[in-house]
C-alpha cells in the first residue's frame, strides 16, 4: 500500500483532508518588549530559496567564510559569509528536497526523486549520486570517523553511504504507519551510533559498523477516536547534552531524556513539538506545537518558564545565540528570548514575507531564509 503523506501546517490543520479544522492557536499581536539586545541587518541576497507548497525545509550550512545554500528548484548558491558577495552558483538538474550538509569540500543533499547527490562545495559540479527508496526531506549527517554519510528517507530507512563514491555500506528499515507528518527528523550521529526518531513513534540507536539495532524506545503513543487524533511522529532531531543524555521530542507524544547507551528514560514530560530541543547552561528550550517557547531543567525536566507571548506565531526551531533562544515567526520578525527568564529581550524583522526554513548561526551572525527567497544575514550587540 502507498503511503499517503499528508503536510501538517503549524496552524494547526491537515493538508489534504477533505474538510479542514479551523488553526487551533489563533496567532497572538506583538506587543512592546524591553529591548535589551540590539539586532542589524548586515546584508541580504535574493536567492529564490523560499518556501514551496510542499514545505520542504531547506536550511543553510557554513563553513569557515562561506555559506552554502540550496533551493527546492535546485538553484545553489554559495556567499561569502561577512559582506554576502556571490562566490559562485549553479542549477542542479532536479529539485531538491533536503537542507545541505559539507564535509571536505562536498555538498551532499537529497532529492525529490529519492536520490541522494554529492557535489564540489567549490562551483557546485556534481561528483556522485545514489539511488534510495525515497525523498530525503532533512539534512543528512556527516560521520566523518567511519567516512560516512547518514540519511533518513520518508519511508522509514536510514541509509550510510560512503562518503567519497556514495556507496550504501548498510541500511536499516523501521515500520511506519499509513499517516505521517510530511517531514522526517536528521538523525544525530556520533561516530560509533545514530539516534534516529521515526514517524512510528519510536527513537532507535544503529550501529554505524553494520547498521544492526542496538535499542528502540517508544517515545510517543498514538491516542485518540480518529486518524489525525492518533498521528504521531519523531520530526525533531534528536539532542545530546553536555551531559551525555540523549534528548527526544515528538508530536503528540513526549519530551524525553534517556540513556544513550541503552534507551533507558531519566525523565519525561508530556508535550508535543515539531522541532529538537536546545540546550542552554543547565536548561533545556523547546517550542510546543501551539508556538509556546518553554524552558525545562535538563536534570530532571521541571519547567522553568514558559513564554506564551508568541504562541500561533508559526515559530521555527529554537537555537541558542550566545545567551538567548532565537527563533523567528510567520511575520518575518526574529525573536531573542533570555535563556534564564524567558523575557523577550529583541527582536527585529528580517523580512515581511515571513520565514518558516530554519535558522542558522554561524560566528557572530544569525542567517535567515524567508519566504520570499531572501537570505538575510544579522548582527547582535
Amino acid at each position: 500500500m502507498n503511503k499517503i503523506w499528508l503536510a501538517l501546517l503549524l496552524t494547526g490543520f491537515l493538508a489534504g483532508c477533505g474538510s479542514l479544522p479551523e488553526p487551533e492557536y489563533t496567532p497572538r499581536d506583538l506587543t512592546d518588549i524591553d529591548e535589551q539586545v540590539e539586532m542589524d541587518v548586515e546584508w541580504t541576497d535574493y536567492a529564490s530559496m523560499g518556501t514551496d507548497e510542499q514545505g520542504y525545509k531547506l536550511p543553510l550550512v557554513a563553513h569557515e567564510s562561506r555559506l552554502f545554500g540550496v533551493g527546492y528548484e535546485g538553484n545553489l548558491m554559495a556567499w561569502s559569509k561577512d559582506d554576502g558577495d556571490v562566490l559562485w552558483e549553479a542549477e542542479l538538474e532536479e529539485g531538491i528536497s533536503s537542507g545541505l550538509a559539507y564535509h571536505n569540500e562536498q555538498l551532499f543533499m537529497g532529492t525529490q526523486n529519492g536520490e541522494m547527490i554529492s557535489v564540489s562545495a567549490q562551483g557546485g559540479e556534481r561528483l556522485w549520486r545514489t539511488r534510495l527508496s525515497s525523498e530525503v526531506l532533512a539534512a543528512p549527517q556527516v560521520n566523518a570517523a567511519r567516512n560516512q554519510l547518514i540519511a533518513q528517507t520518508g519511508d522509514g530507512r536510514v541509509y550510510a553511504l560512503e562518503l567519497d563514491t556514495g556507496r550504501v555500506i548498510w541500511s536499516y528499515v523501521s515500520t511506519e504507519p499509513l499517516l505521517t507528518l510530511h517531514g522526517t527528523a536528521s538523525p544525530r550521529v556520533i561516530p560509533g551510533v545514530t539516534f534516529a526518531g521515526f514517524a512510528n513513534g519510536h527513537m532507535t540507536a544503529l550501529d554505524n559498523r553494520n547498521g544492526n539495532k542496538l535499542w528502540d524506545v517508544r517515545v510517543a503513543a498514538s491516542e485518540g477516536r480518529t486518524d489525525i487524533e492518533r498521528l504521531i511522529d519523531v520530526d525533531g532531531q534528536p539532542l545530546i547534552t553536555r551531559d551525555g543524555m540523549l534528548v527526544s521530542t515528538s508530536f503528540q507524544g513526549r519530551v524525553v531524556a534517556m540513556d544513550p547507551r541503552s534507551g533507558r528514560a531519566i525523565w519525561e514530560r508530556k508535550d508535543s513539538s515539531f522541532y529538537p530541543a536546545v540546550e542552554g547552561g543547565s536548561n533545556l528550550h523547546y517550542v510546543d506545537e501551539g508556538s509556546r517557547v518553554i524552558a525545562v531543567d535538563a536534570r530532571s525536566g521541571s519547567i522553568l518558564w514558559n513564554q506564551d507571548a508568541l504562541e500561533g506565531r508559526r515559530l521555527t526551531a529554537p537555537l541558542m545565540w550566545k545567551d538567548t533562544v532565537a527563533v523567528a515567526d510567520f511575520e518575518g520578525y526574529v525573536h531573542l528570548i533570555d535563556s534564564e527568564t524567558g523575557e523577550i529581550i529583541g527582536r527585529i524583522q528580517a523580512d515581511t514575507s515571513g520565514v518558516e526554513q530554519p535558522l542558522l548561526i554561524s560566528g557572530d551572525q544569525l542567517y535567515v531564509v524567508a519566504v520570499s527567497g531572501r537570505v538575510i544575514a544579522i548582527s547582535r550587540q
